[in-house]
């Protein structure tokens, strides 16, 4: 049912979820994790996402990742019986949301335009790749694509010295944070005045917002001084990779204390991070040695204890099992139907009222629909006669899992 046991600050608030992949799978997964109703709407193959391996079980592991908290209805929009179980919903929702191509929406019927129409008042967000206009509206694009184009694998090869692409899909991770902003913005302003209204993001938005120092021109003044920080890259140490954040001038000063170069924090060519920055390549010869002398851990812990920002590198496997993860409640398990318990990281807030929690795993593609159908007063008959048509499915006959 929906989510009775929710209490987060978004609870009684309906979201029609019409997303695939990171980008608009994760920000609505951000509203469930809030409190929201999010109803999941897929075609009856299926979110894309389910057919990317690796496999749990015949599960999809990433769609795991960005699917709990919301039940799911798969619904052929295609059809006009769909399209109106679509629209029946909408009538009562509070936020539809999307992140198909520009145009792809209005061919399904389910755009602004027309679901504004049957709800005024809905809160609709759109996220695409470079945005609903200009030259490369119609342009695909994933999150590699803008790391490369927009600078993020360019800021790789100042840092170490080869042009690469982060794994962690920055671009859509950042538009699903852009995106839950922009609702709960547009919520509160509906609040106040009623209105509903479109709002709108793109990677290409997101991959700028997220590396916001590489947008800044002055048009009246030059920039001085070398670019970067030093030292603040990565170390080879005995026994492997760690990152040494020493840039201020305390921090500098305690790192050099910490492995035993107290002259080079007295040194006045080294007094201030421009001077160090300069000196970076005569630095780094004194330095690191030095490193890769030590085990990274216990280079890690000396750092620490002193106050220095490092990390030794680690696998995600190694940090989820790390005691200040399980201090700030980042490692929950929920029980899934096909997988069993299943372990995933935690809601990334603490609330003091109104707490947000994991109430449910990612559904099985139509796993809710009856259930949903119900709810809109569709009685037994009518909704057998749409199962037979093929406008919606449930989740008995799935063949989208993963082998």
């Amino acid at each position: 049912m929906p989510d009775s046991h929710a209490h987060g600050p978004l609870k009684g608030i309906r979201v029609l979820d019409f997303t695939s992949f990171i980008a608009g799978s994760y920000g609505a997964m951000l509203l469930g994790d809030l409190g929201a109703d999010v109803l999941k709407i897929e075609s009856p193959g299926g979110d894309n996402a389910r057919h990317w391996g690796p496999f749990i079980e015949g599960e999809s592991r990433l769609f795991q990742a960005w699917n709990r908290n919301k039940r799911g209805i798969a619904v052929d929009l295609k059809t006009d019986h769909g399209q109106q179980v679509v629209y029946d919903l909408a009538r009562d929702a509070d936020v539809a949301m999307e992140n198909f191509r520009p145009g792809v929406a209005s061919r399904l019927g389910i755009d602004y335009d027309t679901l504004s129409r049957h709800n005024p008042a809905i809160v609709y967000a759109s996220s695409s790749a470079f945005g609903g206009s200009g030259p490369y509206a119609q342009r695909p694009g994933y999150d590699p694509v803008l790391q490369s184009m927009a600078g993020a694998a360019h800021l790789q090869q100042q840092m170490n010295g080869v042009a690469a692409i982060c794994p962690v899909a920055v671009s859509d991770y950042m538009a699903a944070v852009l995106l839950v902003c922009s609702i709960n913005a547009a919520l509160l302003h509906r609040e106040r005045t009623g209105e509903g209204q479109y709002i709108e993001t793109s990677l290409l938005q997101a991959i700028m917002s997220a590396q916001a120092q590489s947008y800044l021109v002055p048009l009246d003044a030059e920039i001085t001084g070398p670019p970067g920080i030093f030292p603040y890259r990565m170390f080879a140490a005995a026994d492997g990779p760690i990152f040494i954040a020493a840039g201020t001038d305390k921090f500098w000063r305690l790192f050099c204390e910490a492995i035993g170069r107290d002259d080079l924090a007295r040194d006045p060519r080294y007094a201030t991070n421009p001077q160090r920055v300069a000196q970076a390549k005569e630095l780094s010869a004194e330095i690191d040695p030095i490193v890769a002398s030590r085990p990274a851990r216990a280079l890690e812990a000396a750092l620490v204890e002193v106050g220095v920002p490092c990390a030794a590198v680690r696998s995600a496997d190694e940090f989820f099992d790390d005691p200040q993860v399980e201090a700030m409640a980042m490692s929950q398990t929920v029980q899934h139907s096909t997988i069993g318990s299943l372990r995933m990281a935690g809601v990334p807030w603490r609330f003091s009222r109104s707490p947000a929690s994991i109430r449910r795993p990612a559904p099985a593609l139509g796993e809710h629909t009856e259930e949903v159908l119900d709810e809109l007063g569709y009685d037994t008959k009518r909704i057998a006669a749409l199962r037979t048509s093929g406008a919606v499915r449930g989740p008995e006959n799935d063949s989208s899992r993963g082998s």
